[in-house]
């Protein structure tokens, strides 16, 4: 069975800045707005051989949460980088050029061993939640607050300090957590806030907050999904709810339901029944149900009236297409499969998961994968070395 469910309530991490800081000396590297690294000496310390990704890049202006379902990994997507906030192998966390296919690690010390306790500052011993790229920064969430990094630098954006009673009551014993931030999610014009049981409406220019609404739910909700000037929702009890945010009315839409995604004016989503996940599509009002795939995990996109998928049974990375209804093995490497990324305008998915490794079963390569749109021209970099080394 899949790790993610375990992972829905790790929600409360960190971001930290982009390059580690040490105690004997200062190792912060300059970057320019482009996200570019302007040492020449790190630029030749970091490059290695790379396999071209060649990714066509449309129109970027952000990259929405609603792209990333329920993931382990923690990435994102801009016009120029990929970015991957979790170990992978030795290299730590790194960003991947989506034309070179040049892996950088984000912390400038090579094959990075910062002990933790030493070392608190280095990039690799911070941990972060809901990366998003927006324009030329990076935002994420650390409890109430919502951060921005730009050219290296950080700064509060929004700290919430509103919640409902679902906080207070489910929080009594940790009330600091009570303002969290559950979800963000970027459009062209707002920022929405999430809570256990809320969302805050925020001008994407000015953060000042536009509306505040409570959704009457009896627990927290998940992956909610921005559509048409209305939020799509589920909750812990896999409840399905829709909330016009003009009027702030919700209403439910059906039961067994613990994933969806909307597009094309069609509700995309999964039935977890006693282990086994089912993938259905159904109109706005979640009538008129259609079975899609048996054995779909979670983590799913669409892209260009097509599905990827990780199988829940093997693991491997699956492309359905929507027009004929038939499934194809795009990666087939994973004995744990776990994110699927991509942005509307790149015209490539990328994968996250572990493969075996054959000298040491404890101890699994990290790798990532990607394929472009119609499932071809597939692209891997596996990660050896501990993550865990220092």
């Amino acid at each position: 069975m899949k790790k993610a469910l375990s992972v829905l309530l790790a929600l409360t991490l960190a971001l930290g800045m982009t390059a580690c800081k040490s105690k004997e000396k200062e190792t912060y590297y300059e970057v320019n707005s482009e996200g570019d690294i302007v040492d020449s000496e790190l630029l030749e310390k970091v490059e290695q051989e790379s396999t071209p990704l060649n990714t066509k890049v449309g129109d970027y202006n952000y990259h929405s949460g609603n792209n990333l379902i329920i993931t382990p990994y923690n990435a994102t997507v801009d016009g120029k980088f990929m970015y991957v906030y979790s170990y992978m192998g030795d290299q730590g966390y790194v960003k991947i050029d989506l034309q070179s296919g040049e892996v950088i690690p984000l912390c400038d010390v090579a094959g990075c061993t910062h002990d933790y306790d030493q070392f608190p500052d280095c990039i690799n011993n911070r941990e972060f939640s809901w990366i998003t790229a927006v324009g030329d920064e990076l935002w994420y969430s650390n409890n109430n607050k919502l951060f921005a990094i730009k050219d290296g630098k950080e700064e509060v954006i929004y700290e919430n300090n509103y919640c409902t009673q679902l906080e207070e009551d489910t929080l009594k014993e940790s009330p600091d957590q009570k303002y969290t931030i559950y979800y963000p999610i970027v459009d062209d014009n707002y920022v929405y806030i999430f809570g256990m049981s809320y969302v805050l409406q925020l001008d994407r220019s000015t953060k000042e907050v536009l509306k505040t609404i409570d959704l009457p739910t009896e627990a927290a909700l998940r992956t909610p999904f921005v559509y048409k000037g209305s939020i799509y929702f589920c909750n812990d009890m896999q409840e399905a709810f829709r909330t016009d945010i003009e009027s702030g009315e919700t209403i439910k839409l059906g039961d067994h339901v613990n994933c969806v995604y909307v597009k094309n004016d069609t509700i995309y989503y999964t039935d977890w029944n006693d282990g086994a996940v089912t993938l259905y599509k159904a109109d706005l009002d979640l009538q008129n149900s259609e079975k899609l795939i048996d054995d779909c995990y979670m983590d799913f996109v669409i892209k260009e009236n097509k599905i990827f998928y990780s199988s829940n049974s093997d693991e491997k990375i699956m492309c359905y297409d929507l027009d004929t209804g038939e499934s194809k093995t795009v990666y087939d490497g994973f004995d744990f499969s776990g994110s699927i990324i991509t942005a509307d305008y790149i015209d490539r998915v990328f994968f996250i998961g572990e493969a075996p490794n054959p000298n040491d079963e404890t101890s699994p390569y990290d790798v990532i994968a990607s394929v472009r749109t119609d499932g071809s021209d597939l692209w891997v970099k596996q990660f050896e070395g501990d993550r865990y080394s220092n």
